[in-house]
C-alpha cells in the first residue's frame, strides 16, 4: 500500500447527493454544470478507487455552507466503514460561535476527527474576520489544522472571500494553528504563495484543480529549495482531489498518474503526496 494521502474528499455519498446536496440549489447547479451531479458514490466505491490510485488514507470533510451541511455523525459513520483508510474532518459554521465551538471539540475528541474545515464564501466572511478566531484557537488547543477554501467563490451567487492577505493576518494571530489553503488559491496562486513562503504555518492544499492546470508560479514553488524561504516550497503544498467535484472531472487515479508526470523529483512527490499531510495533520 502506498503511503499517498488525500486530504480532501467530499462526501458525495448516493444518500448524501439525494438529501443535503439536492437541497441546494446553488450547489446542485454547480454540481450539475460541472459533470459531478452524476458520480455519487458508496464507501466500497471509494476504497476501491483510493486503492486503484495508491491511496493509503483519505481525509473526508463533513463541510457546511450557508443553506446546508453535512451532519458530524454521517462522516463519522462513513469513517467506521474503514476506519483503517478513512479520517474525519469537522464543517465549521462561524454564525454559531458558542455552539459550533462545541461541536467542533466533540468531532476531534469524540469522533475521532484529524481536522476543520471551512468555505468562508459561503458565510461571506473573510478567513481573518473575527467570528472565526475561536474556531481557531480551538484547533490550536485541540492540535489539528484547519484547511480553507482560498481563492475566488465558483458559485454565480458567492462573493469570493478568500484573499491570501487575510490567512497572513490569521497567521500572524495564530502562529500555533497549522492552516491548510485549498483549492491552489485560483487565482491568487502568486499572492498565496508569498504568505506561505513567509509563514511557517500556513500550506497549500493542490486540490480541486486538475494538476496540468497548475500554475507556473505552484510548479515553481514546489521546486523551490532557496534557503531564504522559511520552509522549502515541497514542503508546504500538500495533495488533495477533492472529489468528485474537481477540474474536468478526472478520477484519483487519474490524478496521481498527472503528478507523476510532470517531471518532480521523488523527494517532492513524497512530500506532495504523503509527507506534509502526515504531518499537518498528525497522521
Amino acid at each position: 500500500m502506498s503511503r499517498t494521502v488525500d486530504i480532501s474528499i467530499l462526501p458525495f455519498t448516493h444518500e448524501m447527493k439525494a438529501t443535503r446536496y439536492q437541497a441546494s440549489q446553488a450547489l446542485r447547479e454547480g454540481f450539475v454544470a460541472s459533470g459531478v451531479w452524476s458520480r455519487p458514490y458508496s464507501v466500497p466505491e471509494l476504497l476501491s478507487m483510493l486503492d486503484e490510485a495508491g491511496v493509503d488514507i483519505g481525509l473526508v470533510s463533513a463541510h457546511t455552507g450557508g443553506e446546508w451541511s453535512i451532519d458530524y455523525e454521517y462522516v463519522a459513520e462513513m469513517v467506521a466503514q474503514a476506519p483503517d483508510r478513512l479520517r474525519g474532518q469537522a464543517g465549521i459554521d462561524p454564525r454559531d460561535i458558542v455552539g459550533g465551538v462545541r461541536r467542533l471539540v466533540h468531532a476531534v475528541r469524540d469522533l475521532g476527527f484529524v481536522g476543520a474545515h471551512s468555505y468562508p464564501h459561503w458565510f461571506g466572511l473573510r478567513p481573518d474576520d473575527r467570528a472565526y478566531y475561536p474556531f481557531y484557537a480551538t484547533c490550536v488547543e485541540l492540535d489539528v489544522p484547519i484547511q480553507m477554501q482560498i481563492g475566488k467563490a465558483w458559485q454565480t451567487t458567492l462573493r469570493s472571500v478568500g484573499m491570501p492577505d487575510a490567512v497572513d493576518q490569521v497567521a500572524i494571530d495564530f502562529p500555533g494553528l497549522r492552516i491548510v489553503c485549498l483549492h491552489t488559491g485560483y487565482p491568487w496562486e502568486r499572492e498565496l504563495i508569498a504568505v506561505a513562503s513567509k509563514q511557517p504555518n500556513v500550506f497549500i492544499g493542490a486540490d480541486s484543480i486538475y494538476p496540468g492546470d497548475w500554475s507556473p508560479d505552484l510548479i515553481a514553488y514546489l521546486t523551490n529549495v532557496s534557503p531564504q524561504e522559511v520552509m522549502a516550497g515541497r514542503e508546504k503544498v500538500v495533495f488533495g482531489s477533492n472529489y468528485p467535484a474537481l477540474s474536468g472531472s478526472p478520477d484519483i487515479p487519474e490524478l496521481i498518474r498527472t503528478i507523476e508526470a510532470l517531471g518532480l523529483d521523488a523527494i517532492t512527490i513524497d512530500h506532495l503526496l504523503s509527507a506534509n499531510a502526515r504531518r499537518i495533520y498528525r497522521l
